[in-house]
């Protein structure tokens, strides 16, 4: 009969591995977060779609115009409205810039949720972003896909 330890030791083994290995997020974040900022990009419009069911009284494409590092605009474009639909500006910080999507994806990291982050290869701004704060519960999962970013003087 042929002991199982060593198969055992190998399995406690890996299992110690994978629970201290760190998670290259932040890399991943500090990586394309230079990119960003080396773009020097202050002013340009993004379109992005939200995915989960955190505000469900917005509809799912926004276009939040940002110039100079500032929201000076944000609509809507709603499939069932023939024009887009402006926002208030009183509810412009209920909204987020390209820095802002950082900053969302650093704070969830720092709180250990479970995090998934596609990034525009040239740019480095995130295009997909996947959040679940905790794992157990349905429903406060955050994801926005970026659509298209364009830049304006």
């Amino acid at each position: 009969m042929r002991s199982s330890t060593p198969l055992l030791a190998c399995l406690v083994a890996s299992l110690l591995v994978s629970v201290t290995t760190p998670v290259l997020g932040d890399e991943a974040l500090d990586d394309s977060r230079k990119k960003w900022e080396a773009a020097n990009v202050s002013s340009y419009e993004f379109r992005y779609q939200k995915v989960c069911e955190c505000h469900r009284e917005m509809p799912s494409d926004t276009i939040v115009t940002v110039v100079r590092g500032e929201i000076v605009g944000v609509r809507f474009d709603r499939e069932d409205f023939l024009d887009e639909v402006p926002v208030p500006p009183e509810r412009y910080e209920w909204f987020r810039t390209i820095d802002n999507l950082f900053a969302l994806v650093a704070g969830a990291l720092e709180r250990e949720a479970v995090v998934r982050v596609s990034y525009e290869p040239e740019l480095g701004y995130p295009t997909r972003i996947y959040i679940d704060y905790v794992q157990d519960m349905v429903g406060e999962e955050v994801e926005l896909h970026v659509l298209e970013l364009r830049e304006s003087n």
